[in-house]
């Protein structure tokens, strides 16, 4: 019983962890079919209260270009904008292995 209940905290605390490093993540798929991650591997900076792109909801205080998603910046704002090789998410979190990380 209580290995169960750890194991259950552990894959919960997992699960949380890597859906916050997503914010900022980005990927690129070379064309050999290696998966690149690409991006600071770091949450957002900090902005002052009157910066036109501070959050004030999902990450209070955090740079956030997309309002309403979270601390989106970076590799991964520009990966949700499109016209670039970068598509969102970390090379782990759609299933492949990271050549670089």
């Amino acid at each position: 019983m209580r290995s169960s209940a750890l194991f259950a905290a552990l894959v919960a605390a997992a699960t949380l962890a890597s859906t916050a490093a997503g914010h900022n993540a980005g990927h690129v798929i070379l064309p050999d079919g290696t998966c690149i991650d690409v991006g600071s591997f770091k949450s957002a900076p900090y902005v002052s209260a009157n910066n036109p792109h501070v959050n004030t909801s999902t990450d209070p205080g955090r740079l956030d270009l997309e309002p309403g998603n979270g601390d989106q910046y970076g590799a991964r704002f520009a990966a949700d904008q499109g016209q670039t090789p970068i598509a969102p998410k970390w090379c782990e979190e759609i299933g492949l292995v990271s050549a670089n990380r």
